[in-house]
């Protein structure tokens, strides 16, 4: 199974080193990830906004129509920005509630985010692979070394591209 932080993601291709911007196309991203094994279902968790806009509901279709299970939560006004409440904690309860139910071998988790660290021990502990997949700029060695792989999204940065 695939669990992909969307906006882990989102601010990763943000802060890429390649100035003309860059921008994953996700279902690029879980076809290269797959890599010929057995996928049950991809997971695709962010923050939308309240109300939604027209291009995150476009998004959010398209990806639905091509199999990726979507799971958003609204934004939360906080000070003067918007911020995101509740997506970690989603993505994290269904990897475990998954692993404890046996639904998957081998997790991919896409996400450079070290908070995912406590999670992944507890599914090894229950016999589980767990794989991050991240660009090197944006991931700490910590969740690095907590993976049983580390795939790093850099080494097909192109063949991922958004078009």
């Amino acid at each position: 199974m695939i669990f992909i932080d969307g906006s882990n993601l989102f601010w990763s291709c943000r802060r890429h080193p390649d100035k003309e911007g860059y921008k994953v196309d996700v279902i690029q991203l879980i076809e290269k990830l797959t890599d010929g094994r057995r996928l049950i279902r991809p997971y695709y968790y962010t923050g939308i906004g309240v109300p939604p806009s027209e291009g995150q509901v476009k998004f959010h279709h398209k990806l639905s129509y091509q199999g990726v299970s979507v799971v958003s939560r609204p934004l939360r006004k906080r000070d003067d920005d918007w911020t995101e409440k509740g997506v970690d904690v989603a993505l994290v309860t269904d990897l475990l509630a998954m692993a404890f139910r046996n639904v998957y071998d081998t997790a991919i988790i896409v996400s450079g985010d070290k908070d995912f660290e406590n999670a992944i021990d507890e599914v090894k502990r229950l016999g589980k692979r767990v794989e991050v997949a991240c660009f090197n700029h944006v991931i700490s060695e910590d969740l690095k070394m907590k993976a049983d792989r580390f795939i790093p999204l850099d080494d097909f940065a192109e063949e991922i591209r958004k078009k």
